[in-house]
């Protein structure tokens, strides 16, 4: 058993603010109460949130909470150890990701405002979670696939400033991607792919774009 299945062994039958008052809190504010609830939903036991209040981080509302829920100190001090350091290592490792592709093209569309392209840049970037690596390939490969499909309904296959998605890349590695239809079907693979990304420029210009938002295959 994990320090997480152990921690909601302990206290599934308990009121989080009965456990938040033991931990030290007299009045559990809503935001410590969110953040006790989210390590019982998280892998990494919260350790991922950037928390702060008047008593504890992070790690220290982690460490009280063990203690809070009897755990022996040494045990659960080495596994939050070890759940920080793969934590440590999901977030080095290359962030997989989903790119919906509409050829768009900067120098076709000059009166799109960069503000707009900045805002919706998130539209046709979906990242996966940060340890999705770790997943066997086909099993990635799978869920990039249903990915798409749940994309392109969701979007109705097109994206507000970017227009209709042509295809989508499945970005496993550093410029490497595998290309998937908008079926979710994958058709075929792509190496130096590298979509410049919409950012706001230093005084409101398009300075940090690339001339061309050329997405398409080369």
């Amino acid at each position: 058993m994990n320090l997480n299945q152990e921690l909601r062994l302990r206290t599934r039958h308990l009121v989080p603010a009965d456990v938040l008052r033991a931990m030290g809190y007299s009045l559990p504010e809503a935001s410590a109460v969110a953040h006790y609830q989210a390590i019982g939903e998280s892998p990494y036991l919260g350790l991922e949130r950037e928390y702060r209040d008047e008593r504890f981080g992070e790690r220290g509302f982690l460490e009280a909470l063990c203690r809070c829920a009897g755990l022996g100190e040494a045990e659960s001090l080495s596994a939050i150890e070890a759940v920080a350091e793969r934590l440590a290592e999901d977030r080095s490792a290359f962030r997989h990701w989903l790119f919906a592709d509409t050829d768009y093209v900067r120098r076709t569309n000059p009166t799109t405002p960069i503000f707009a392209m900045a805002f919706t840049e998130y539209f046709r970037r979906l990242p996966f979670p940060i340890g999705f690596w770790r997943l066997p390939w086909e099993e990635r490969l799978a869920t990039a696939c249903q990915k798409a499909r749940e994309h392109l309904q969701e979007s109705g296959g097109k994206l507000v400033t970017w227009g209709e998605i042509k295809r989508y890349h499945y970005c496993f590695a550093e410029k490497r991607s595998i290309i998937i239809s908008p079926a979710g079907e994958v058709i075929g693979e792509q190496e130096d792919f590298d979509p410049p990304r919409a950012t706001f420029g230093l005084d409101g210009d398009d300075r940090d774009l690339g001339d061309l938002f050329n997405t398409g295959q080369n």
